[in-house]
């Protein structure tokens, strides 16, 4: 028989592009704030500015010459925070627009055991609801020592620059899973 049980921790990232890196120094922090730093933790693992440039999707909206890091935050949370997370962060797009037109794309995140999870607003058949107009995306999957796409999976988190990163916020959530106390398996109250 099933038992409902507490979800296991994950580690949330963001992957964060516009034209400006200050820009997205400063939405960056926003939303480490806005979250609450102690929630969240300090970033501990953040790229270097990628070129964002496999496709023309945003550049209408957002110009030309787009750059896209990828960083992850020390605390460990239960998934459910996806949610609330992507709320905010779809806030801080707006309040860093001019004209209607975002110049910071804020994505949230995690990674767990069996691979990477992206939020959106969008819906597509391969997308499971998650609440409050928000859906979640299984876009790589972890097999055998690798992050593995799918037909579906972005062609930047396809780029070996980029998996190399994903691979070491996935190698730091581990290292810190093994550093916490062992605790049982609670079912969930309530």
């Amino acid at each position: 028989m099933s038992r409902i049980q507490s979800p296991p921790a994950v580690k949330f990232f963001l992957a964060a592009f516009g034209q400006d890196s200050k820009l997205l120094d400063a939405a960056v922090k926003r939303l480490t704030q806005g979250f609450s730093e102690a929630s969240l933790g300090p970033v501990d693992v953040q790229s270097r500015d990628f070129p964002f440039d496999e496709t023309k999707y945003y550049s209408k909206e957002m110009g030309e010459g787009l750059v896209k890091r990828y960083l992850s935050w020390t605390n460990l949370l239960t998934p459910d925070k996806l949610v609330p997370l992507k709320l905010l962060a779809m806030d801080l797009e707006h309040s860093f627009s001019e004209s209607q037109a975002r110049r910071v794309n804020l994505d949230p995140g995690y990674i767990f055991a069996g691979g990477l999870v992206l939020s959106t607003g969008k819906f597509s058949g391969h997308r499971l609801y998650l609440g409050e107009g928000l859906w979640g995306e299984l876009t790589l999957h972890y097999h055998h020592g690798n992050f593995r796409s799918f037909a579906w999976t972005y062609l930047d988190y396809q780029k070996p620059e980029v998996l190399e990163v994903l691979r070491l916020i996935r190698d730091t959530y581990f290292h810190q899973l093994t550093q916490m106390p062992a605790s049982p398996r609670q079912p969930l109250q309530g």
